[in-house]
């Protein structure tokens, strides 16, 4: 009986950690998306159709788009 109750010690440990990562990569993922569409909006390099274009892939690839957008998007010019 002892190692049934190491073991689900373990499981809520881990369990309890998992949420908290879970926890941190959404609230880093929300935080990465708003300053996303907050960089684009600001963006003096597009016009307000290349705007709407990127915050348009913000908007249908959460994770991907705002990535793109302050690897490829911010720099450049259309």
């Amino acid at each position: 009986m002892s190692s049934s109750a190491d073991t689900s010690s373990f499981t809520t440990l881990v369990g309890g950690f998992g949420l908290v990562a879970i926890t941190l990569l959404v609230i880093a993922q929300i935080v990465l998306f708003v300053v996303a569409l907050l960089s684009i909006v600001r963006s003096e390099n597009y016009a307000s159709g290349g705007k709407a274009l990127w915050a348009l892939a913000c908007f249908a690839f959460p994770l991907l788009g705002p990535i793109l957008w302050f690897v490829a998007g911010k720099n450049s010019k259309m």
